[in-house]
């Protein structure tokens, strides 16, 4: 028969958590779909190829934020910017796609995963 003796540990009964994804970036889980990234465009906002993204549908895009858009039947990944009067989809390049009617932004990026 084993017993204890002396003092309980002090970490008892604080165990660490385990860390859910959904809690840390999900907010709208009918709205949220997550992406691999595809190609460097990104590198200078610190997204890397491969990265998981996080995109919620429900967030509507604002200048600054990251955004999936659909173009020629590709999903893309770029920033979106207010240049004068208008906005522009920008990948750090200088490269700007101007975004008009017919550009389909699918959602806004709130999250990335990256494994290393």
């Amino acid at each position: 028969m084993a017993t204890e003796t002396g003092f309980p540990s002090p970490a008892r009964g604080y165990e660490a958590r385990t860390i859910d994804l959904n809690d840390l970036l999900v907010t709208n889980a009918p709205a949220t779909y997550f992406m691999r990234m595809r190609g460097s465009h990104l590198v200078y906002r610190g997204i890397l190829p491969e990265d998981l993204l996080a995109v919620d549908r429900s967030r509507p895009p604002v200048p600054g934020c990251i955004v999936v858009f659909r173009q020629d039947d590709e999903f893309m990944c770029r920033e979106l910017i207010r240049d004068r009067d208008s906005y522009v989809l920008a990948d750090g390049t200088g490269n700007h796609l101007l975004v008009t009617e017919e550009t389909e932004i699918f959602g806004t990026v709130t999250g990335i995963v990256r494994k290393l």
